[in-house]
């Protein structure tokens, strides 16, 4: 009866053999041939795009190189990458295969004798991947070594967008520093003339001490700006992961803000698909969470595997023969697994699809900035230029004995505000098109950002850090 049974098993196990659970298919997603209030572009394919060397500022050109190998963040990343990778060495074969060698000496005194006695044995097991449990394995392994270097690519573009975030604000404040000083040089200017009309009784006590009350004013500000300046400078050093003091030396030796220039380009919404590699990390997450359902799902079925045993010493014996495992009183615990993963599976995909939308979201409000930002700086500078043309003819005015001194700090002050609102709005103008850049995912797999041990484990030319099976959007309506 009990061959009987194990017969009928055996059959059933090789009739119902197969890879079970969900073939992946990558997702597409409907999206239109250009972003919200801009004009359609030649497809874009940025990841390996400098974009920073369009700010022509060798200095943030050179931090950039350097934090490429120092920033812990992609440091952190890049050994998850090496986690991964090690995962894959227990997965198809290596996860089907069992056994050992054992070997043993004993000896034992049995009344006047001593008796040794010596056992060699080896055992080993191979299950049978009869329903793809094992395959599906693998294909999880996989699916989250791609995730991980796609996390690289992640970290990277986040790295990028804070460190120059910081370094463009560092050059904010310490122009904003400069106007600022520029400021009280002027004031003290007016201070010294309104002292000598005031020594020849042409100027008032009240024209006196309001001069004096505006200088006092201007330079109040410049201690904060020096602050806020060598904290930018202080968070880039630790985003390279070095001493502060060198960093700091080089950044005050002054340089202009930086502006980006050359043509702007951003591709098409099915671009981000591509060149977002957090879009790709959470397509990867959806291969991945796939592949476990079908790893779930082939629990639910008989395993069947091969087991042996050879051994040697006070006897010689040899065993083999296969063996059947049928689940039965757990099957409501593996069922309750399957269901969660194909919960997460579909969670994974709602995943993807926000990463989408998200995506096109970033690059809409980004370009709608820089475009506004853009236009607002053109504007502003000619304001500055205008008030300052004003400004030294009111000192002249003044000089002469044509104006009274209210004019000439309205004239100050208005000057001292336009310069101002110039240097906010270039660091807003960079900001908001380094943000579009990011936006985009242009730069992450730059080559002067990926390490030798990267290249020579992915085939960057073909593809960037090595990704496999890269969605492809469907064709999508206007």
């Amino acid at each position: 009866m009990k061959r009987h049974i194990i017969s009928v098993g055996c059959g059933l196990v090789l009739f119902g053999c197969g890879t079970v659970g969900p073939d992946y298919q990558a997702p597409t997603a409907d999206l239109t041939t250009q972003f919200s209030a801009h004009p359609a572009t030649q497809t874009l394919n940025g990841a390996t795009m400098a974009w920073w060397a369009q700010l022509n500022d060798p200095l943030l050109s050179a931090f950039i190189q350097q934090g490429a190998a120092q920033n812990l963040d992609v440091k952190a990343a890049l050994e998850r990458i090496t986690a991964a990778n090690a995962s894959l060495g227990g997965v198809g074969v290596n996860a089907q295969t069992d056994g050992g060698l054992a070997a043993s000496v004993q000896r034992a005194r049995n009344d006047n004798s001593i008796q040794t006695t010596k056992n060699l044995q080896f055992n080993g097991q191979y299950v049978i991947d009869l329903f793809g449990g094992f395959a599906r394995g693998r294909e999880q392994a996989l699916a989250n070594y791609d995730a991980a270097q796609l996390d690289v690519g992640t970290a990277r573009l986040a790295y990028l967008s804070d460190l120059t975030n910081s370094y463009l604000q560092a050059r904010y404040f310490q122009a904003a520093a400069a106007i600022t000083r520029q400021t009280v040089a002027s004031r003290r200017k007016t201070l010294s003339l309104v002292q000598q009309r005031r020594d020849m009784n042409e100027a008032t006590e009240l024209e006196l001490q309001q001069a004096r009350s505006l200088l006092a004013a201007a330079e109040a500000p410049l201690p904060v700006l020096v602050a806020n300046f060598e904290s930018n400078v202080y968070h880039i050093a630790t985003l390279l992961a070095a001493p502060a003091d060198p960093i700091l030396a080089r950044m005050q030796a002054g340089s202009g803000q930086p502006r980006p220039n050359g043509a702007m380009t951003i591709g098409t919404p099915a671009d981000l698909l591509r060149n977002r590699p957090d879009v790709r990390f959470a397509e990867r997450n959806l291969a991945a969470a796939t592949a476990a359902v079908g790893v779930a799902e082939s629990q639910l079925y008989p395993s069947l595997s091969l087991q042996g045993t050879v051994g040697t010493g006070s006897t010689d014996y040899w065993q083999f023969g296969p063996s059947l495992s049928l689940p039965v009183f757990n099957r409501g615990f593996l069922r309750s697994r399957k269901m969660v993963a194909l919960s997460r599976a579909r969670e994974a995909e709602i995943g993807w699809r926000k990463s989408v939308l998200v995506a096109v979201e970033d690059v809409q409000s980004a370009s709608s900035l820089y475009q506004s930002w853009n236009r607002q700086l053109q504007f502003l500078e000619r304001a500055a230029n205008a008030s300052q043309t004003v400004l030294d003819l009111s000192q002249q005015s003044y000089r002469e004995a044509a104006i009274t001194l209210t004019d000439v700090l309205d004239a100050e002050r208005q000057n001292a505000s336009n310069q101002l609102a110039v240097a906010d709005a270039a660091r807003n103008y960079a900001i908001t098109w380094m943000r579009l850049q990011v936006a985009t995912g242009k730069g992450w797999a730059a080559e002067s950002l990926v390490s030798p041990a990267e290249t020579q484990a992915a085939d960057l030319t073909a593809d960037p850090l090595g990704v496999r099976n890269a969605v492809i959007a469907a064709n999508a309506q206007p």
